[in-house]
C-alpha cells in the first residue's frame, strides 16, 4: 500500500480492514486452531498402508540394543560333590543390535492387521562387556527338565530314567561359550537321545542342539502371528492386541491373567491419561506386564515423557494383591503358590520349573535371593521401565529388563540331583534398550508443537490487528492521516465558498431587473 497513491478514505479502508482481518483471524486461530490440529493429527495417526505411522511401525526406525547377561556357576563341582551353597556371577553384557520388521501383513475390514514379527540380531562388540568366546558354566536344562518330569514317578521308572540319563549325556551342569549359549547353539548328547525315543508323553524335541535363542535369529515364524487394532474407526484401540496365534487367551493362566491385551511395545494408544498404567505383552515372558505410573517425568531429546515401571505387584501371584491370584498355576492353588516376586513359567514351559522376575530378584521375596550367592538387586541397574510421551503414544526410552531362573531341587533317586540344596539358579538376564533418536524426535516435537505454534501465531495476528485498529483510531482522532491536512484545507475552502453562492445569485438577479 502506498500512502501517496491513496486518499484518506482509502487509507482508512486499508488500515481498519487489515486490522479487522488480522484480529478476527488471530482470534479464530487462538480459539479453534489447537482443537483443529489435534483432530487432524488424531485422524492421521491410525495405521494404514499409506500412513506416516505405518512407515515407522513396519520397520522400527530407531536402534534397539539387547543386553544379554549370562550367569556363570562358579562352584558347580563343589555344589554337586558337597552340597555347598551355589555361587553365581553375572557376566556380560553381550550386546546385540536388534532389527524389527513386520512380515506377511494382512489387513482386515474390522480395523485390524495381522503380521509376523521378525527380529534379527547383530553382535556389537564395542558395547559389550564380554566376548562371545567367554566360557560359561550353567545348569544343563535338558537333563534338569527331564528329571523334573520324572520327580513324582514311581521308583522303578525313576531308576530306569536315572540309568538312561547317566548313559546318554545327562549332566547337572555344562560349560560352553557365550555365543553357543545364546544363538550359535551346541550339540547335546542327551537331547539327541531324547529325540530318538520319540516319547508321545514328553514335549516334542525338534533339535539335538541347544541355545537359549535357538532358531530365533532372523526368523519370522518363531513368535507366531499377532493381530492388532490399527486405530481405524476407534483411535482408543490403536495398537491393542486382539489375537496371538489366532487366540485371544494364552490358556496358560486363568481368567484375566491369560487374556491377551495391551501392546506389543511397537504401537500404543495415543492421548491417554498419564496416570493410566501401560500394559505390554512379550511372548517370551508368557504373560502381560503392567507398568505403573510413577509420577516422575524425564525430558529426552527435548520432549517431556512420563515414567512407568514395574512394582512389587508386577510379579505377585496373590500374596500381596489378591487380584493377582490367577498368576499362580492352577495345580498349585490355593496353598502351594510360589513366594511373591516371580512368575512360575511352568504352564508355558511344559512344566519346567522356570521363573520370570526382575533382574537379581528385585522386589521379590527374600526366599529367592537367599538360595545362592550372587544376587545383588540394584534399582538403577535392574529396573524395568518405559518413558512415554502420552499425547502421541510414543515411547521415548525403554529398558525392558527381566531374568529367567530355574528351580533346582534334590532328588535322591537321580544321581545328578543327590545331596543338592534347593536353589533358584539364574540362567540369563535380557534387557532390551532403546531411545528415540534426533530425527524422530524432531518429527514428534513438530507434531506436539503445532497447536502451540498456531496459538502463538493467532496471538500475534490478534495483537497486530489490534495495533492497526488502534493506530487507525488514533490517526482519525488526531487527524494525522497522510494528506489529511490538505484534505481538511480543501474541505474548509469548500465550506467557505458554499454559503456565498445563494447571495451571489440574488445579486445577479437584482442587477438584471
Amino acid at each position: 500500500m502506498c500512502c501517496k497513491c491513496c486518499g484518506v478514505t482509502q487509507q482508512k479502508v486499508w488500515v481498519f480492514g487489515l486490522g479487522t482481518l488480522f484480529a478476527v483471524s488471530g482470534l479464530l486461530a487462538v480459539i479453534c486452531w489447537p482443537g483443529f490440529i489435534d483432530t487432524q493429527i488424531m485422524k492421521a495417526l491410525p495405521l494404514t498402508p499409506t500412513s506416516k505411522t505405518f512407515e515407522k511401525w513396519e520397520e522400527l526406525p530407531i536402534p534397539v540394543y539387547v543386553y544379554m547377561y549370562l550367569w556363570n556357576w562358579t562352584n558347580a563341582n563343589d555344589v554337586q560333590a558337597y552340597g555347598v551353597k551355589p555361587s553365581f556371577e553375572q557376566l556380560g553384557p553381550y550386546v546385540y543390535r536388534e532389527e524389527r520388521k513386520k512380515m506377511d501383513l494382512e489387513w482386515h475390514d474390522n480395523g485390524t492387521v495381522t503380521f509376523n514379527p521378525r527380529r534379527t540380531w547383530f553382535w556389537v562388540e564395542e558395547l559389550s562387556g564380554g566376548m562371545q568366546t567367554d566360557l560359561i558354566t550353567a545348569p544343563h536344562l535338558p537333563s534338569l527338565a527331564a528329571a523334573n518330569q520324572m520327580r513324582n514317578s514311581n521308583s522303578f521308572l525313576k531308576f530306569m530314567f536315572n540309568q538312561a540319563l547317566n548313559a546318554n549325556g545327562g549332566h547337572l551342569f555344562v560349560t560352553h561359550t557365550a555365543a553357543e549359549w545364546l544363538f550359535d547353539s551346541f550339540y547335546d548328547e542327551f537331547l539327541h537321545y531324547a529325540m530318538s525315543l520319540n516319547n508321545p508323553l514328553a514335549p516334542a524335541i525338534e533339535s539335538d542342539h541347544f541355545a537359549w535363542f535357538l532358531n530365533r535369529n532372523g526368523s519370522k515364524d518363531f513368535e507366531g502371528p499377532f493381530t492388532v487394532h490399527t486405530g481405524v474407526g476407534d483411535i482408543k484401540e490403536m495398537g491393542e492386541i486382539k489375537y496371538w496365534k489366532g487366540q485371544n487367551h494364552t490358556g496358560w493362566y486363568e481368567g484375566e491373567c491369560g487374556r491377551l491385551n495391551g501392546s506389543t511395545t511397537d504401537l500404543f494408544v495415543p492421548d491417554e491419561p498419564k496416570e493410566k498404567a501401560l500394559t505390554i505383552f512379550i511372548p517370551d515372558t508368557c504373560r502381560i506386564i503392567n507398568l505403573e505410573f510413577t509420577g516422575e517425568s524425564e525430558t529426552i531429546q527435548g520432549i517431556k515423557g512420563w515414567k512407568y515401571e514395574i512394582t512389587r505387584n508386577t510379579f505377585d501371584n496373590g500374596q500381596v494383591n489378591g487380584n493377582m491370584k490367577c498368576w499362580c498355576p492352577v495345580e498349585k492353588q490355593p496353598n502351594d503358590c510360589p513366594a511373591t516376586g516371580a512368575t512360575d513359567l511352568g504352564p508355558c514351559a511344559d512344566g519346567v520349573p522356570m521363573y520370570l522376575s526382575a533382574d537379581h530378584f528385585m522386589y521379590a521375596d527374600e526366599s529367592y535371593g537367599n538360595t545362592i550367592n550372587g544376587y545383588h538387586p540394584n534399582y538403577d541397574q535392574n529396573n524395568f521401565f518405559i518413558i512415554m510421551e502420552r499425547k502421541m503414544g510414543v515411547p521415548l526410552k525403554v529398558n525392558a529388563n527381566v531374568m529367567i531362573t530355574l528351580l533346582i531341587q534334590e532328588d535322591k533317586d537321580i544321581d545328578i540331583l543327590k545331596g543338592l540344596p534347593s536353589f533358584y539358579a539364574p540362567m540369563f538376564t535380557t534387557a532390551s534398550r532403546a531411545e528415540i533418536d534426533e530425527a524422530l524426535a524432531s518429527e514428534l516435537k513438530l507434531a506436539l508443537n503445532l497447536p502451540a505454534i498456531g496459538r502463538y501465531t493467532g496471538v500475534g495476528l490478534l495483537c497486530l490487528g489490534c495495533i492497526l485498529i488502534a493506530i487507525g483510531t488514533l490517526l482519525t482522532i488526531k487527524r494525522k492521516w497522510y494528506g489529511q491536512a490538505e484534505a481538511d484545507r480543501l474541505a474548509l475552502k469548500d465550506n467557505e465558498e458554499t454559503p456565498n453562492e445563494p447571495e451571489s445569485v440574488v445579486d445577479e438577479i437584482n442587477r438584471n431587473l
